[in-house]
């Protein structure tokens, strides 16, 4: 049994001041004010006084490429070295910086991961994992740089890994049920152009709705979602009435396509910090000309009562992992919502969008202990989330796997 007792306690649901938190196991057991509740004898206790409790962050787009490349391509380094380098260094990235679950939103590399850490054999955040994403030919998981037998053969070079080309409805309903046989996680779809591509520029639609539909009927079927990569108004609507649960990226809708979405259920995950860092890095580049809009229609989703969640494209290179609470900052210096909200986001509503709120989220009995304490409030300074050495314990499901207090 461990007890942790801290200056404070932030999330989705309460503000507790001197709070005291006392995990048995896996799970939380009791959550209160440190002069209402009894230490238990024999637990281990973690008194620090000057600390703040907050849930273990939710990322729900990342890419574990295992490489320092930023960019799809025939990366140099082999398959298994990369694997080796996302299960060992990019899950301890994550662990540091307080992430304790995320969805890997397409490729080989974030499946297996998942698979080492599940059994073990490495400490990492909790992985849900979509396997290779389904793509039209020519489509946002195409790997338009390889020749496109090495892409339909799924070899495992660069980022060709990651798409799994499927044409018209048969090949769709092929393609999710290969997926599914991997165990996935969830099902993740390209229904809309990528940015910055000279063939499928992002305001392309790709699926029809009847392939979608045949994605999404089989998914449901086996009890998964369905997340797609979409950003304009048809992609959207076709992705929604296709009965798309989760819509990542989205920054383009319009007022109709919020409304369908409002309309649906529909989750949202934004991806501001990719966009953030495009920007600053290479403002010439064609991904860079949505940067003007952005922030104004993530704001427009939110306003309109949608799910948002934390997500933030991470891969490795100018996209690290481990600086993914960037994206809470923008939420708060650009969107314009407050720290409490953008803790939100990068909490409970993660969990929501990964259908584990129930488990997830928030510092309440019963659900799982993923915990950290922090050296500084998030509600005065939430870009300090960004840096490591502010996150001092980190529990997940109860285990201690960062202690620097």
């Amino acid at each position: 049994m461990k007890v942790i007792i801290a200056s404070k306690l932030v999330d989705a649901k309460q503000i507790i001041e001197n709070p005291v938190v006392i995990v048995e196991e896996n799970k939380i057991v009791k959550v209160g004010k440190k002069s209402d509740l009894t230490i238990p004898n024999n637990a281990e206790v973690f008194e620090e006084p000057n600390l703040v409790i907050i849930p273990g962050l939710i990322d729900c787009h990342v890419h574990f490429t295992g490489s320092n490349d930023s960019k799809p391509g025939l990366l140099t380094e082999p398959f298994e070295t990369r694997l080796i380098n996302a299960a060992v260094n990019q899950t301890r990235q994550l662990l540091d910086a307080g992430i304790t679950s995320v969805m890997d939103t397409g490729g080989l590399i974030g499946l297996y991961t998942r698979n080492a850490v599940n059994k073990g054999i490495v400490d990492g955040p909790r992985i849900m994992a979509s396997g290779r994403y389904l793509s039209v030919t020519g489509g946002h998981g195409d790997n338009q740089s390889l020749p496109l037998e090495w892409v339909k053969e799924g070899r495992p070079f660069g980022w060709g890994m990651d798409g799994r080309i499927a044409d018209g409805v048969p090949e769709c309903l092929m393609a999710t049920r290969e997926q599914l046989r991997m165990k996935v996680d969830f099902i993740k779809i390209c229904t809309g152009g990528g940015g910055g591509s000279d063939v499928d520029p992002a305001w392309t639609p790709e699926y029809t709705q009847d392939e979608i539909e045949a994605v999404t009927n089989v998914a449901h079927g086996w009890g998964r979602r369905v997340m797609a990569h979409c950003y304009y108004p048809e992609s959207i609507k076709r992705t929604v009435n296709g009965g798309v649960d989760i819509i990542t990226h989205c920054n383009m809708a319009d007022e109709g396509s919020i409304k369908l979405m409002k309309l649906n259920d529909t989750h949202i995950v934004p991806t501001m910090s990719v966009y953030e860092r495009i920007h600053k890095l290479r403002p010439e580049s064609p991904t860079s000309e949505m940067y003007d809009t952005i922030f104004t229609n993530i704001s427009k989703l939110y306003e309109a009562g949608l799910i948002l969640a934390m997500g933030t494209d991470t891969m490795g290179g100018i996209f690290p992992f481990g600086k993914n609470a960037e994206e809470l900052e923008l939420y708060v210096e650009k969107v314009g919502l407050s720290p409490l909200e953008a803790l939100t986001i990068g909490t409970l509503n993660g969990a929501i969008v990964m259908g584990k709120e129930d488990q997830l989220g928030t510092v309440e009995a019963n659900k799982e202990a993923d915990l950290i304490l922090l050296s500084k409030d998030p509600l005065t300074d939430i870009e300090s989330l960004q840096n490591k050495y502010n996150v001092k314990l980190v529990l997940k499901a109860g285990k201690i796997v960062k202690n620097i207090l």
